[in-house]
């Protein structure tokens, strides 16, 4: 795979590895840098800042149905009991899909000011899923981060995931991962593979002739005014 671009990330130096195929191409000259210094872009901070934000709190105990925490909702829900009225402490949750290719990783985020440190903010990072093969992709970008809400239907033990879209929180195209905690997740030859299984099922595509039958005639030769009146 070739990557074009004149900033590196974590899975670039693979290509010295593998080899550079000219056939595979990641145009990522549009990349955008992210890191815990750069997080405001595109509303990507309560997401990656590793300082204290506006809206940061302190850690405060929630019910089950008033939390955000995928990790622990999925832990203490028995359908069989109906825990929904289970109480336990939890900061500010956050969830976002980092979308390689066919393959999306969903993570969620939990943060909180220190109870002792009202200048110290707590970042924890869980990789909740790793969903291969999937089927509809949210964006045209061959790497794109999504910022997510989760919804937990009590009844159908169901988790669903919808884009959160508006003016302040963005999705961010060929985001630069190296200066985020992604990498210490997801191995760089995993990033690689899906990125070229992707690139390279672009070039499978069939192609598709829009072209009218006239269209079609004329690109063969035939001249639309003297190829089709009639011959006396």
């Amino acid at each position: 795979m070739k990557i074009i671009d004149n900033k590196k990330d974590y899975y670039d130096y693979l290509s010295g590895i593998y080899g550079i195929d000219d056939q595979i191409v990641y145009d990522r000259r549009e990349s955008v840098i992210l890191s815990s210094e750069k997080a405001f872009l595109m509303g990507m901070d309560y997401y990656f800042s590793k300082t204290v934000l506006p809206l940061d709190k302190r850690i405060i105990n929630k019910r089950w149905r008033g939390s955000r925490n995928s990790i622990a909702k999925r832990r203490q829900y028995q359908p069989e009991k109906k825990s929904g009225f289970k109480v336990w402490t939890e900061g500010d949750i956050y969830h976002f899909i980092l979308e390689v290719g066919f393959t999306h990783y969903r993570f969620e985020v939990e943060r909180w000011i220190d109870e002792k440190k009202a200048n110290c903010v707590h970042v924890e990072y869980t990789l909740l899923d790793t969903i291969k093969e999937i089927k509809k992709r949210y964006s045209d970008a061959p790497i794109c981060i999504i910022p997510c809400r989760t919804y937990f239907l009590l009844h159908e033990y169901k988790e669903l995931w919808q884009e959160t879209s508006n003016q302040l929180i963005q999705r961010i195209k060929n985001p630069i991962l190296i200066g985020t905690i992604i990498p210490k997740f997801i191995a760089p030859e995993e990033i690689w593979q899906a990125l070229y299984d992707y690139l390279s099922s672009l070039k499978d595509k069939p192609i598709i002739d829009t072209r009218t039958d006239v269209q079609k005639l004329e690109s063969a030769g035939f001249d639309k005014k003297t190829s089709f009146r009639n011959v006396k």
